[in-house]
């Protein structure tokens, strides 16, 4: 159901500031109600929004809910409410962004997609399901068997572009589209820019793989300063277009990157570096731990003997990034 807060919040679809939602919401929700209801058109949509979101798969959260994302409410312009669709709970993780040019080159697809397979699992891997590297930084964590983020410049049940059907669906899955419009608002240009702006502000960093100057990339880069956030670019070709944004956000003081491992030492990571050595064996318990498991429930899910998961699980608690808890269960240390 809508709440009064939420019937509030969507009161910017008029185009009302922070400001003066608060100052409604002030004066009582008698005075909210008639303000609000005295519109056919409005009595409409909420009408309209109330049967959408008796579907369990979806939500809405305002900028006063408890489930309101926490690193949101602390950026310049935080969206009033959010429209989700998929896993909720994702939103309480900590973020990373990835972006970069819709036009990619093979080197971008490449850095794009070897940085990704190993920070998504450490962050889950926000970007805006755009052409292009937002598609391989969504399609690489997913092959990981991570949850995404998508942050559309659309509402949630618009596919854009609609080549990227099954890549949206696959989000669904486990993780989720995010969307500050309608459910069923078609994309504009202007769009694109403001969804940046959450793009960076759920994120703890922003990394650039490749990019032009012209690209909405640096646009997204610029909210990350903005909100205090991290800027991470990967250098390229000097001779190519599609790096030059890279390159000009390295000029200018962006974190160069050139490995994973300049990201995750950077946020304290320093057994990074163990989890890249493991043997295949090694890293297939360990990446079966994406959870606390018992024993047994790993043998099963990997059809190996309790004996050898046994053996392999000791030498990652030797290694320093499995450990054995009190209840019997092993869970990853990093």
């Amino acid at each position: 159901m809508i709440g009064e807060l939420d019937i509030v919040a969507l009161h910017t679809l008029f185009r009302k500031d922070l400001n003066e939602i608060e100052e409604i919401i002030n004066y009582g929700p008698d005075l909210t109600e008639d303000y609000l209801f005295s519109q056919p058109d409005y009595r409409e949509l909420l009408g309209k929004l109330r049967r959408y979101l008796s579907n369990d798969n979806v939500k809405l959260v305002t900028y006063w809910s408890e489930d309101y994302p926490e690193v949101l409410r602390e950026i310049p312009d935080p969206p009033v409410y959010l429209f989700i669709k998929g896993n909720f709970e994702i939103l309480k993780r900590e973020m990373f962004a990835v972006v970069g040019t819709r036009r990619l080159t093979p080197y971008g697809k490449s850095v794009t997609a070897q940085i990704t397979k190993e920070i998504c699992h450490h962050f889950v891997i926000v970007s805006g399901m755009a052409y292009g590297i937002d598609s391989v930084a969504h399609e690489t964590a997913l092959s990981e068997g991570r949850p995404t983020v998508a942050v559309l410049g659309c509402g949630v049940e618009v596919v854009y572009p609609k080549s990227n059907l099954s890549l949206y669906k696959k989000i669904l899955e486990n993780g989720c589209v995010v969307s500050e419009y309608l459910p069923w608002e078609t994309p504009k240009k202007y769009t694109f820019v403001q969804r940046n702006r959450i793009i960076s502000g759920l994120s703890k960093g922003t990394l650039v793989t490749e990019a032009g100057l012209d690209s909405g990339a640096l646009i997204t880069a610029r909210f990350a300063l903005e909100q205090g956030r991290d800027v991470f670019a990967v250098p390229g070709d000097i001779t190519r277009e599609a790096s030059k944004g890279t390159n000009y956000l390295i000029k200018n003081g962006a974190f160069p990157v050139t490995d994973p491992s300049d990201i995750l030492d950077y946020y304290g990571f320093k057994s990074y570096k163990k989890i890249v050595d493991l043997t295949e064996s090694e890293k297939e318990i360990y990446d079966a731990l994406s959870e606390p498991r018992f024993v047994e429930d790993i043998s099963e899910a990997l059809g190996k003997s309790i004996t050898e998961i046994l053996v392999t699980l000791t030498v990652l608690e030797l290694k320093g990034i499995v450990l054995r808890r009190d209840d019997g269960t092993y869970q990853r240390v990093v």
